[in-house]
């Protein structure tokens, strides 16, 4: 079997979930969640269901493992991880979407990525607070207004590493079309 950009891509996309997925926005020794861009960039540039049930499953096993060493972590799995299914998905979507764009203009990509990040805040929350079973006394609106503070950095992480997984991929392939 030969091993092609798409398996390297596909490898790449794994290493920086295993590598990031440890907390939401990073501590002085760990890096933020990649979680949003690796998605995004999986529905991008790899595209297909069992791309996405991979990416999933990793997601899911390394949360599953953090929740046996982590407090946090397990406070997150609860009926409302569904939603973080539907978060992905999303990103997911978003990046096939934009996979349908010749020549993906920078503009566009960062469009439409940024709006997904944000809508993909909104379900994430939401889900959160309608499901976990952490909120029974707290309304919609005092739960929103609790957790909008963490959108700044949720969108600050997701878009360093769009920016930044845009810019090396658009280096490699101009590097290997300029040797081929």
């Amino acid at each position: 079997m030969q091993i092609t950009t798409r398996h390297w891509t596909f490898a790449g996309l794994l290493a920086l979930l295993a590598l990031t997925r440890v907390g939401h926005f990073g501590t002085v020794v760990s890096l933020p969640d990649a979680s949003l861009a690796v998605f995004l960039f999986g529905g991008l540039w790899l595209g297909g269901p069992w791309c996405f049930a991979a990416l999933m499953a990793t997601a899911f096993g390394i949360d599953v493992f953090l929740a046996r060493t982590a407090t946090e972590a397990g406070w997150c799995l609860t009926p409302a991880y569904g939603g973080l299914v539907l978060t992905y998905g999303l990103m997911w979507a978003a990046g096939r979407l934009l996979a349908r764009t010749p020549q993906l203009p920078a503009g566009r990509f960062a469009l439409v990525s940024l709006a997904a990040v944000g809508l993909a805040f909104l379900v994430s929350n939401l889900s959160f607070w309608a499901f976990s079973g952490y909120f029974g006394d707290m309304d919609l609106a005092g739960y929103a207004a609790s957790v909008a503070r963490y959108f700044p950095p949720y969108l600050g992480s997701a878009a360093v590493y769009l920016a930044l997984g845009w810019i090396v991929r658009r280096v490699l392939l101009t590097r290997l079309t300029a040797t081929a």
